[in-house]
C-alpha cells in the first residue's frame, strides 16, 4: 500500500535538554505508542498552540492538507501518462501541472473535503505545558484519524469525477459563446463561469475561464435595437446579437414627453411598443425611447412618429367624362371614365375600388381591384366599368353632379374612403 506523505508536527514530549518544559496535565497517564508515528491506514498528526481549541482546530486542518495530498499523489500516479500533454488545439492541460499543497488549495471547491469530520477521530492525545522560564503555557494535541485504502480510492473518484464535470461545464460554455439566444444566456454564463473560477485551482484553467469570461461581458456591448415597423400606435422591434435576433425576458422601460398609455409587449424574440398618439401636435417631435438594463449598462433606442402618416389627402378635381362604347336609348355598354386626380400627400398610395353613382342610371357602376398607383401630385387616370347598364333618364345638364367614393391604401397597409362629389360630363 502507498505510503501517504504526512503533514506532522514533531512532539518532543520529555527530553533531558527539554527539562525548562513541564508538562502539568495530560489526557493520559502515558503518552499512547501511536503518537509521532507513521501508521498504515491512518493520518497521525499534532500540533502546539496556545489555546487547546487552536491546536484542535491545526488538527484538523492538518488532516484536510493530508488528505488533500494523498488524493494529489494519487490521482498523478494515475495520470503520468498524460501530464503535462496539451491536445494539439491547446486545450486546457491537466490540472496537476499546477497542484500544489498549500491552504491556497485547499480553498478550492473540492467536494470530498465536507466529508472530514471530528467524529471519526479515532484516538486524542492532549498536554498541558508550562515553560517557567519564559513564563508561558501551551497545549500540544495529538490525533489518529482513520484514513483507509478504501476511503482514498473513493476520494480519488469523486475528485476525478468532480474535476471533469466542472471542465466539461467550461467547454459547454466555450461552445455556447457562438450561439447566443438570450440575453439570459449572457447572464447565466458569466454566473456560471465565476464559479469555475473559483474552482480551477491551476492557473491555466483559471485563465481561461477568466478570458472567457471577459468575452461573454463584451456581448452586451454588441446589442443593437433592429426596427421591424414603426406604424402609428405600435413600434414593432427586436434586440440583435451578431446578425441574430436574441431575446430577454426583461421588460425595457418606455418613456416619451407626448405620446401616452405607453406598454411593451415581447413577442417570441421581438417587441411591440403600444401606444397613444391622440393627443400630439403635428407640428411638434413627437417621440419615445426604449431602454434595457444590459449586464450594469443601458442600452437604448429612440424611435419617432408621424401623425400625419395616416392620412391620405387625395381627391379628385375637375369634371368626370363618362363615355359609353356603344348607347342605345335604353342600355349603355361598356362605361369609360376618365378623371383628375390631386396628391398632396408624399410617398406612393393605390386606388383598391371605386363607386361611381350617376344620375340617369339603375345601378352605380363599381371598379373592383383596380389597383391604380398613385404619387404626388396632379394626374389622369382612364378606366373602364364593362358590362351593360340600364339608362333610366338621359343626362340632364341642370342635374349633372355625380357622386360616389374610392379606397385607397398608404404604404403601411392603411385603408382611407375619399368620398366625392363632381361635375360630369356623359355622351348619352
Amino acid at each position: 500500500m502507498r505510503v501517504f506523505k504526512l503533514f506532522i508536527l514533531f512532539l518532543i514530549l520529555s527530553a533531558p535538554c527539554m527539562a525548562k518544559i513541564k508538562v502539568v496535565e495530560k489526557s493520559a497517564k502515558k503518552v499512547p505508542v501511536w503518537v509521532n508515528t507513521i501508521q498504515e491506514n491512518y493520518i497521525i498528526t499534532s500540533a502546539i498552540k496556545d489555546d487547546l481549541e487552536d491546536a484542535k482546530r491545526q488538527c484538523m486542518d492538518n488532516i484536510k492538507t493530508s488528505i488533500i495530498d494523498a488524493v494529489a499523489q494519487n490521482v498523478k500516479s494515475s495520470s503520468e501518462g498524460n501530464i503535462n500533454q496539451e491536445t494539439v488545439n491547446s486545450e486546457i492541460v491537466s490540472f496537476l501541472d499546477k497542484f500544489n499543497y498549500s491552504y491556497q488549495t485547499q480553498s478550492a471547491n473540492v467536494p470530498y473535503l465536507t466529508g472530514i469530520s471530528a467524529s471519526k477521530i479515532e484516538d486524542f492525545y492532549w498536554e498541558k505545558r508550562e515553560d517557567k522560564e519564559a513564563g508561558k503555557t501551551t497545549y500540544l494535541y495529538a490525533v489518529k484519524y482513520p484514513f483507509p485504502r478504501v476511503e482514498l480510492k473513493k476520494l480519488v473518484h469523486e475528485f476525478e469525477k468532480k474535476d471533469q464535470e466542472m471542465y466539461s461545464k467550461y467547454k459547454d460554455l466555450e461552445v455556447q459563446y457562438a450561439d447566443i439566444t438570450s440575453v439570459e444566456q449572457i447572464d447565466k454564463a458569466i454566473t456560471d463561469l465565476d464559479l469555475l473560477m473559483r474552482y480551477f485551482f491551476d492557473d491555466i484553467r483559471k485563465n481561461a475561464a477568466s478570458n472567457l469570461q471577459r468575452n461573454y461581458r463584451q456581448l452586451y456591448n454588441q446589442i443593437n435595437f433592429r426596427e421591424i415597423s414603426n406604424k402609428l400606435g405600435c413600434y414593432e422591434f427586436a434586440l440583435v446579437l451578431n446578425g441574430h435576433d436574441i431575446a430577454t425576458s426583461q421588460r425595457p422601460v418606455v418613456k416619451s414627453e407626448r405620446l401616452t398609455q405607453l406598454r411593451a409587449e415581447a413577442k417570441d424574440k421581438q417587441w411591440n411598443v403600444y401606444y397613444d398618439y391622440s393627443t400630439c401636435d403635428p407640428s411638434e417631435e413627437n417621440a419615445a425611447s426604449v431602454t434595457f438594463r444590459l449586464g450594469g449598462k443601458a442600452v437604448a433606442q429612440k424611435f419617432y412618429i408621424d401623425v400625419n402618416q395616416g392620412k391620405i389627402n387625395i381627391y379628385p378635381t375637375k369634371d368626370v367624362y363618362l363615355t359609353a362604347v356603344t348607347k342605345s336609348d335604353t342600355l349603355l355598354t361598356d362605361i369609360k371614365v376618365r378623371m383628375n386626380l390631386e396628391s398632396k400627400t408624399p410617398g406612393t398610395f393605390t386606388i383598391k375600388n371605386i363607386t361611381f353613382n350617376v344620375p340617369g342610371l339603375g345601378t352605380p357602376l363599381f371598379l373592383d381591384d383596380a389597383d391604380i398607383a398613385i404619387q404626388t401630385g396632379t394626374q389622369t387616370i382612364n378606366v373602364l366599368c364593362p358590362g351593360e347598364f340600364e339608362l333610366l333618364q338621359k343626362q340632364d345638364y341642370k342635374l349633372n353632379l355625380l357622386k360616389g367614393y374610392m379606397e385607397i391604401e398608404n404604404g403601411d397597409g392603411n385603408i382611407k374612403r375619399v368620398d366625392f362629389s363632381l361635375p360630369f360630363r356623359a355622351n348619352w
